[in-house]
């Protein structure tokens, strides 16, 4: 399909919509959003769809209301099922399929879930670099499966790309205890992982993302990875007594960090009962003094990445947050951009 500049589209996988404001290498398209008209981010072309609501009736033209087209659906994202019995599961792996351009250079790679195991599965699965959100989503992926995620650009792998995904098993019990790991991909490591996929049964580049399910195993490997990481930074820091902390950064309470909700509503009246008699000052004195008491709870459980829910409003607070979040010694980077579960009124806050 071909779009030419100003065409109003959809993409088919978030629904976003947006307009063509020009055309890029590889068969891609700049698209501004009609939601942020700021924000303008690359697309494949199938992965847009014409947004026929929005386009302008020619000069002159009378609308005479009759049947209306159906509009095309967005294509569910393609799963592939083994063709042979799962005998010695070797578990859930992200797989990368080199994708060639006309010319034979790997310009994107398929990302796919795949499932080498014998359990149902629910994910959330959160993919992005220093420049852009990759992908986000949350869904389940039935044993013996492998599902397709996402593109990643080569480009990307330039940009410090981070991978977050938690996991539940399904039971007869219901849904186990979510397990989770964040991780970086590196390239050299990248480009050195070319193996033949399970059920794709296609070469593409291999990350093992759990080998084990079992919720108490997890948490006690993540506890004795956790000791040995306090304990050595511990013997290597070197004692200063310029170095001032609010709390101390290494002590985790493991009970305290199982049960700690990585996110805050920043919103009055979740805050302060009797709000309504206060001013704008006060209000925002409050809700800043509950954002830096929920932060340093955070550090101090060495919590991986966090939720500040501010609201959109005037952005007075989300302004506020920025600015502390700026300067904050273990903050690694924050982001203010749209979220499949927020939208736009929450920053992302993720640590060193």
């Amino acid at each position: 399909m071909l779009f030419a500049i100003g065409t109003k589209v959809r993409f088919r996988f978030t629904g976003e919509t947006g307009t063509i404001i020009s055309r890029l290498d590889d068969d891609m398209l700049l698209v501004r959003l009609d939601s942020d008209p700021d924000l303008e981010i690359p697309a494949f072309e199938e992965d847009l769809l014409r947004n026929t609501d929005q386009e302008p009736n020619s000069a002159g033209a009378k609308f005479i209301e009759g049947k209306k087209d159906k509009q095309p659906e967005a294509p569910p994202r393609r799963e592939v099922k083994a063709q042979y019995l799962i005998l010695k599961p070797k578990g859930l792996q992200l797989c990368f399929e080199p994708m060639p351009g006309r010319d034979g250079t790997v310009s994107r790679y398929k990302t796919w879930l795949v499932n080498d195991t014998a359990h149902d599965l629910l994910f959330e699965f959160d993919f992005y670099t220093l420049r852009r959100d990759i992908a986000q989503m949350e869904s389940k992926v039935g044993p013996g499966m492998a599902l397709e995620l996402c593109d990643m650009l080569s480009d990307d792998l330039n940009d410090t790309p981070e991978i977050y995904i938690a996991v539940q098993r399904i039971t007869t019990a219901g849904p186990d205890t979510p397990i989770e790991r964040q991780l970086k991909l590196k390239a050299k490591q990248f480009f050195n992982s070319l193996l033949t996929a399970p059920i794709l049964n296609m070469p593409c580049y291999h990350l093992l993302l759990f080998d084990n399910f079992d919720p108490a195993q997890q948490k006690h490997s993540k506890e004795e990875t956790e000791s040995l990481k306090a304990y050595t930074k511990q013997k290597a820091r070197p004692r200063s007594s310029n170095i001032k902390r609010s709390s101390p950064f290494l002590s985790h309470d493991v009970e305290a960090y199982a049960h700690f909700e990585p996110e805050i509503d920043l919103h009055i009246e979740n805050l302060q009962p009797g709000h309504a008699r206060l001013d704008k000052g006060e209000i925002l004195r409050i809700q800043m003094v509950h954002f830096h008491r929920f932060l340093d709870q955070a550090i101090k459980l060495g919590i991986p990445r966090v939720f500040i829910i501010h609201g959109v409003g005037e952005g007075k607070l989300r302004n506020a947050i920025a600015d502390e979040l700026r300067h904050h010694p273990h903050v690694h980077k924050f982001k203010n951009e749209f979220h499949h579960k927020y939208g736009y009124g929450a920053t992302e806050v993720i640590f060193e």
